[in-house]
């Protein structure tokens, strides 16, 4: 596979990733409104679905997509980081100090964020 295929092939692939997280997100707050799922549900299940996306898309990407990717980020942040990093961001405060509807605020967050794919890549 020269060069050419291999990018075309990686631009593919991301598209196709990009694609499915963004369904992910969907169908999370699809669930949220239907109240099949609460928001903490919803954040959890975006977080390792979107990890899970992530790994299998990886498998398909060439070395050189592959090294880029990892470059930017080798391992996704655990859900904690994530919920104390946009606790931070949107409140300056830890999360175990907001109230139920910040966190639920927090939650929002990672749902809408798991949809969205990093633009460096």
């Amino acid at each position: 596979m020269t060069e050419a295929e291999r990018t075309s092939n990686d631009a593919h692939t991301r598209a196709r990733y990009i694609s499915q997280i963004q369904r992910i997100s969907s169908a999370a707050k699809a669930d949220i409104s239907a109240g099949r799922m609460s928001y903490l549900e919803a954040a959890e299940y975006c977080h390792a679905m979107r990890n899970q996306v992530m790994d299998e898309y990886r498998k398909l990407t060439s070395v050189l997509g592959l090294a880029r990717a990892e470059q930017i980020k080798k391992t996704p942040p655990s859900l904690a980081t994530l919920f104390e990093r946009y606790a931070q961001q949107l409140f300056d405060c830890a999360y175990q100090n907001l109230s139920a509807e910040q966190q639920q605020r927090i939650h929002h967050e990672v749902i809408e964020a798991s949809g969205r794919s990093n633009a460096e890549v």
